[in-house]
C-alpha cells in the first residue's frame, strides 16, 4: 500500500527565484504539497485541538474548582479520559495510511504527552483496581475516578465525530470517518489466543512499568514500551485492548463480539493480568501500624486538638 505513494518522480522547476529556492527547498515543498501527507496533517491538527481543549479545561478546573474533596479529582480524570480516548479514534487514520511503525510512534508520543499534561489522571481502570485492592486507594476516590473514566469513555465518540464533521470539508480522511458509522471487529486469531494476549499483555506491561520506574533514566520509555506491545498485538491479534476504558470508548457496541464476551475480554482479562503483574513485582499495601503506634497517634491528635482550642 505504501510503495505506490513513496515513488518519487523527479521534475524540473523553471523560473524559480534563487532566494525562494534557498528558503524553501524542493524537498520541503514536496512534503507540504504531497497528498500522501495530507492524512498526517489532519491527524496532527486533530491531536493538537484535542490536547489544547483538554489543557484549557484543566486550567479552568484548577482555577475555579477547589482541590478539597473529590470534585477536582473527578474533573481531571474526566478531562484526561475524554482527551486520550478521543485521540484513539484518530489513530485509525495513522495506521490506515502509514502502517505499523507509524502507529507505534503515534501511540508512544500520545502517551508521553498525556503523562505531561494530564495532571495525574489515570485514564485506565486497571491501576486503580490495583491501588484499591492493595489498600492504597480509598473507596470514595476509587468510585470517583472510575465513574469519571466511564463517563469520559462514553463521551469520547461524540467528541471525535463532532471534530470529524466540523473538519470534513477540509480533510478527506475526516470526511471518510465522519460518514462511516459502521464498526466491525475482525480478529486474526482464535478466541483463546486473543484472551491470552490480553491477560499476558497486561501482566507484561505491569512488570515492565515497574522495572522502568526503578530506573529513573528509563522512565521516559514507559509509553513506548506500552505502544510496542499494542503494536505487536495489533499485528498478531488484530484488535488489541489492554486498557478497559479505551477499549470501552472505541470498541463497545461494535459488531463481531457480544456484550458479555466484550466484558470478559476487554475488562476481566486485562485487569486480571495487571493484578497478577502487581503481585509478581511485590506491590504492597499501606504499612499497618502496631497497637502502640495507633495509641500514640490518637494521643497526639487529642493533644493537637486541645492546643488548638486553647489558642
Amino acid at each position: 500500500m505504501l510503495s505506490s505513494h513513496l515513488k518519487y518522480q523527479p521534475r524540473t522547476i523553471h523560473h524559480t527565484p534563487r532566494a525562494f529556492t534557498v528558503l524553501c527547498p524542493l524537498g520541503i515543498m514536496d512534503a507540504l504539497t504531497n497528498e500522501y501527507y495530507f492524512p498526517l496533517y489532519s491527524a496532527l491538527g486533530y491531536f493538537t485541538l484535542v490536547f489544547g481543549l483538554g489543557e484549557i479545561s484543566r486550567i479552568l478546573t484548577s482555577k475555579y474548582v477547589s482541590s478539597r474533596g473529590n470534585a477536582q479529582l473527578f474533573l481531571y480524570e474526566l478531562i484526561g479520559t475524554i482527551q486520550m480516548c478521543t485521540c484513539v479514534y484518530e489513530n485509525g487514520i495513522i495506521f490506515k495510511n502509514y502502517g505499523f511503525p507509524a502507529i507505534f510512534l503515534c501511540v508512544g508520543l500520545l502517551l508521553t504527552a498525556g503523562g505531561i499534561f494530564n495532571r495525574g489522571a489515570w485514564t485506565n481502570c486497571a491501576p486503580i483496581f490495583e491501588q484499591f485492592i492493595f489498600g492504597n486507594l480509598g473507596s470514595s476516590k476509587f468510585v470517583t475516578i472510575l465513574s469519571a473514566q466511564l463517563i469520559g469513555a462514553a463521551f469520547a465518540s461524540k467528541v471525535a465525530y463532532l471534530i470529524w464533521n466540523l473538519t470534513a470539508p477540509y480533510s478527506a480522511a475526516h470526511l471518510e470517518n465522519a460518514s462511516n458509522l459502521d464498526c466491525v471487529l475482525h480478529y486474526k486469531q482464535s478466541a483463546g489466543i486473543v484472551i491470552g494476549f490480553e491477560i499476558i499483555g497486561a501482566f507484561v506491561v505491569r512488570v515492565v512499568v515497574s522495572l522502568l520506574l526503578n530506573r529513573p533514566a528509563l522512565i521516559k520509555l514507559i509509553p513506548f514500551a506500552i505502544s510496542a506491545y499494542l503494536t505487536l498485538a495489533l499485528y498478531i491479534v488484530g484488535v488489541p485492548g489492554l486498557n478497559p476504558i479505551v477499549a470501552t470508548a472505541r470498541l463497545y457496541g461494535c459488531q463481531g463480539i457480544d456484550n458479555t464476551s466484550f466484558m470478559i475480554l476487554y475488562w476481566f482479562c486485562p485487569v486480571l493480568g495487571w493484578l497478577a503483574g502487581a503481585y509478581f513485582v511485590g506491590q504492597k499495601g499501606p504499612v499497618k501500624k502496631t497497637a502502640k503506634e495507633v495509641k500514640a497517634a490518637k494521643k497526639e491528635k487529642k493533644a493537637a486538638a486541645a492546643a488548638k482550642k486553647s489558642d
